[in-house]
């Protein structure tokens, strides 16, 4: 089990005061059978209450709202995380997760990338849900180009197949329709990653007997380095930040994202190399 120190923080500022200010937030990870995660800090501001809650995919939901005029917003949280990589994570199945969503739908490209990796497998004997999956990211990771700036939060799956190049989103909305194509349950997970400065997103297939991690866009198992946040049927269902306010007003985001392991109590940064 390694022990992980991660810090998470977003900044808001409008460019003149909005006001009426909802806001949902999943920045928070929660404990699992993989992750024991201790908080050190958690601020939310300006807020006029905060609540906390589970939705309804079972991840940590804070909300809340400020009434009042405001030109920033901003949330932080600080904390450690210790966490054991490549296991499966044993929980009953929902029937959502064998299903296409509003990002992962059986488009003709998912269906022509599908039927390309289900003859892969065949031809490397791939039989269990597990061996598909890494033959499916294999393939994938040959396929698409990362290319941060030519796709959007709004893409899906077959537009980044046809658009051939993108960033951590589509390769997990990618991998995950493929999945749920040949049968196999998947859901798109939001989470931290060492070595990278922003968030990241993977795909969690189902075994038969729970969840296991697989990251396409560094073709890599989920292992201890990584941190999950939330998961869902696609993107829109983890949303890390979402809000609606009142005002006419143009925002700018700032996001700082630090994951460090620790030894010994002393914090040690350790590099490596990531997509996301």
């Amino acid at each position: 089990m390694r022990k992980l120190k991660f810090e998470y923080s977003m900044e808001l500022r409008f460019s003149s005061p909005v006001h009426s200010h909802y806001f949902a937030l999943r920045c928070v990870p929660g404990d699992s059978l993989r992750q024991k995660i201790t908080l050190s800090r958690r601020g939310v501001e300006p807020a006029d209450y905060i609540s906390e809650e589970r939705d309804g995919f079972g991840n940590l939901k804070i909300s809340g709202c400020c009434a009042a005029p405001h030109d920033s917003f901003c949330y932080s949280i600080e904390g450690t995380a210790r966490v054991k990589g490549m296991i499966v994570e044993t929980s009953p199945l929902h029937p959502m997760y064998r299903y296409p969503s509003k990002y992962t739908r059986f488009e003709p490209e998912v269906a022509d990338f599908a039927e390309k990796v289900q003859r892969e497998c065949i031809g490397r004997g791939a039989k269990t849900a597990v061996e598909k999956a890494v033959c499916a990211m294999n393939c994938l990771y040959a396929l698409f180009q990362y290319s941060p700036g030519t796709t959007d939060i709004g893409t899906t799956a077959a537009e980044a197949l046809r658009n051939g190049k993108g960033v951590c989103q589509d390769y997990a909305h990618i991998m995950t329709a493929v999945m749920r194509f040949m049968g196999i349950p998947a859901r798109y997970v939001n989470g931290l990653m060492i070595g990278e400065g922003f968030t990241h997103a993977w795909t969690e297939i189902y075994t038969g007997e729970g969840w296991y991690g697989l990251d396409p866009t560094n073709n890599l198992h989920i292992d201890d380095y990584y941190i999950k946040l939330a998961h869902g049927r696609d993107y829109g269902d983890c949303t890390v930040d979402k809000g609606i306010f009142r005002g006419n007003a143009v925002q700018e985001q700032k996001i700082y994202v630090n994951v460090e392991e620790i030894n010994d109590d002393r914090d040690s940064s350790v590099n490596r190399t990531s997509g996301g």
